[in-house]
């Protein structure tokens, strides 16, 4: 039996219209292509392999494939997923390695609608896992596009296969159309939870963004990385870039080469705010860090729960940042921090240095102490040294020695913010001033458009602080000296780009791609904003503003307002078929009712064609009512059926054309 109408019979007896095959292959291209930049080499081949195989196979003549080619050639891949995955626990990648493999290799044994059917269903369950590698907008219309293939493939499966492409997915689109206002209802009200999706946490196995260390070529190697390390939405202007401190780890603890943090006590440090106030509001993206990472010095904020600072002023969580984060701030970048004395703890960390190490250094740092014999001179002093002397600030610097510092100083003379901070605070400690390196961001993009701040990983940065009774904690930019001729071109072009003075420009002066460009981030933070950082918290802001606090509530009302949508959904779809059904079987019915009275039985299961096909056979001799009436079904087998635009008046013209009791003719 032929399961597929209009299908062509293939050598092995199984059946399939030969229009599916097109469908059901770019099924499996939207679903997994994406995926291949993320999984293994070999997975990527098979599954091609498979794909190659399977459009040559419906270009000869389809049938499935033996049992006995695809039984080892399945338990092989489940094998090598299970090696190859195993050794780093990846269960997310594992998994979409498997479905990958499934929807392939279900193509090779295509028998009936059922297994068209499970290809469909793996299609639209892989869409989703596309959100694993990123949730950015454009992911989101890759999905819709790649829905929109999957549902014409389901729709070209159940109506009719000779239907064109192009109407096909027309009427698709259409329904994923009507589909939106049900998800917006479904995204907004139905209760959210804490945590990753599915509970996978894939920011445990990488990480991104600065470490808890610094050592010479560190930040210089994530000053590489284009990827986004926060968005920041400012209430009122914007403050000037050499404001725009991004505090991260403070790091004191240092060993010759490599600087540590060691600051682990929870105190709130004490801040002198000077100067006006910026409020902004922050969304982090995942780093596996604890830090929050917020403009120098935040007074006040909110969005995480028992945040705390450290007695060396960094702000950080309890648990690392796995998951996107929004926050509200309120900060001073003009400021004073830990006036007055110093404790014992803090002065001798912040005066280490290793014994036997750096010894040039160290004895040039008591030469200009002599010299300039103030934290205040001493510091002025340092900055004059780097800016006068022929210090490079580069990319790509030459490795350095034992005795990092000398070999800086002395020899190479060519670093990035890290090499610079470090030798200022080594030198500065020399002098027995309490000094530590500090490590974050600096400066950031502003988009035009939405006068968003876009803070990448390339605005990594390392600067210094030194300590004085008489004004606490202050900060010090070693790098901030360096002239221009002597910086290295792709980092001056970064610091342009990075630079809010240069991207206030009216949007009327700059060309069309970059407009492009800025309009584009901006739809991007849109949809980070409303979309990824819809969190619990933002739902419950949402409803209790609808008086809904708790989640019992919550759920009953996502309930009530599901069930009042379907009604009138069916409302709306009843009304439609009313005004356009309805009137013309009352015509008919009206019709019958006649013929009753001529004693005709019309019973109510018959259709108006299976009665008009008796009556001619029962009443052969009745033309004008046979005809009549063969007229009147036609018309209102069109309404009905074919949904015809015919005008109530002419089903009632044809409704009176009946003749009555008695007519013979």
């Amino acid at each position: 039996m032929n399961i597929f109408p209009g299908s062509k019979p293939v050598t092995s007896g199984n059946y399939l219209p030969h229009a599916e095959f097109p469908w059901l292959m770019a099924v499996a291209l939207v679903a997994i292509v994406p995926h291949f930049p993320h999984l293994p080499y070999w997975i990527i081949t098979v599954t091609l392999s498979i794909l190659l195989y399977f459009f040559l196979r419906w270009q000869q003549g389809y049938h499935a494939t033996s049992v006995w080619i695809k039984v080892p050639v399945a338990l092989c891949v489940a094998a090598a997923i299970a090696i190859d995955f195993s050794y780093n626990f990846q269960f997310d990648k594992a998994s979409i390695a498997a479905l990958t493999f499934c929807i392939c290799i279900k193509l090779l044994e295509l028998k009936g609608r059922r297994d068209v059917m499970v290809i469909v269903a793996l299609g639209y369950f892989l869409l989703l896992t596309h959100y694993f590698h990123s949730q950015d907008f454009l992911t989101g219309i890759w999905l819709f596009v790649s829905a929109l293939v999957v549902t014409s493939a389901l729709l070209h499966l159940y109506d009719d296969p000779a239907r064109p492409a192009l109407k096909t997915l027309k009427t698709a689109f259409i329904m994923l159309l009507q589909a939106i206002p049900l998800a917006l209802v479904l995204y907004l009200l139905f209760p959210r939870v804490d945590g990753p999706l599915w509970g996978i946490q894939r920011m445990q196995s990488s990480q991104t963004g600065l470490s808890g260390t610094m050592r010479p070529g560190q930040i210089s190697k994530l000053v590489e990385s284009n990827e986004i390390a926060f968005r920041v939405q400012f209430q009122d202007h914007i403050p000037p870039r050499r404001q725009l401190y991004w505090r991260g780890p403070v790091l004191s603890n240092y060993d010759g080469r490599s600087w540590t943090s060691n600051d682990y006590r929870r105190q709130e440090p004490s801040i002198e705010a000077r100067g006006a106030p910026a409020r902004y509001s922050i969304i982090l993206e995942p780093h596996n860090r604890p830090w929050l990472l917020p403009l120098e010095m935040p007074i006040s904020f909110s969005g995480i729960p028992n945040a705390y600072f450290t007695s060396s002023g960094v702000l950080q969580s309890q648990q690392p940042i796995t998951n996107r984060t929004r926050m509200e701030f309120v900060s001073h970048p003009e400021y004073r921090m830990d006036r007055g004395e110093l404790s014992r703890f803090a002065r001798r960390n912040n005066l280490q240095l290793p014994d036997g190490r750096n010894r040039r250094s160290l004895a040039f740092a008591e030469q200009l102490w002599a010299e300039n014999p103030t934290p205040e001179q001493m510091a002025e002093r340092l900055l004059r040294f780097f800016r006068d002397e022929p210090f490079y600030y580069t990319l790509d610097p030459p490795l350095l020695g034992a005795n990092a510092v000398d070999d800086f100083i002395f020899n190479s003379r060519q670093g990035f913010c890290e090499h610079y901070a470090s030798a200022f605070v080594v030198l500065m400690r020399a002098a027995g001033v309490p000094t530590r390196a500090v490590t974050g961001y600096l400066g950031g993009e502003v988009n035009p458009v939405d006068r968003v701040l876009t803070v990448r990983q390339s605005a990594a940065h390392a600067w210094a602080e030194f300590w004085t009774v008489e004004n606490g904690w202050t900060r010090v930019d070693p790098t901030a000296v360096i002239p221009p001729e002597r910086i290295a071109p792709e980092i001056l072009n970064q610091q342009n780009d990075n630079s809010p003075e240069l991207t206030d420009i009216a949007l009327d002066a700059l060309n069309w791609l970059q407009r492009a460009r800025y309009y584009w981030q901006a739809l991007d933070n849109h949809w980070s904003q409303w979309v990824l950082d819809y969190t619990p918290e933002r739902q419950r802001e949402l409803l209790s503003r609808l008086g809904i606090s708790d989640l019992k509530k919550i759920s009953l009302f996502f309930a009530a307002v599901t069930i009042l949508f379907l009604i009138l959904v069916a409302l709306f779809i009843l009304r439609k078929q009313r005004k356009s059904i309805e009137p013309a079987w009352a015509v008919w019915l009206s019709a019958c009712k006649k013929l009753n009275r001529q004693g005709i039985e019309t019973p109510s299961w018959e259709t108006p064609l299976a009665l008009v096909e008796r009556l001619q056979t029962t009443y052969p001799n009745r033309l004008e009512l046979n005809a009549a009436l063969s007229r009147l079904a036609r018309l209102v087998y069109a309404v009905r059926y074919e949904n015809m635009p015919v005008p109530i008046r002419i089903l009632k013209q044809a409704r009176k054309q009946l003749p009555g009791a008695g007519s013979n003719a």
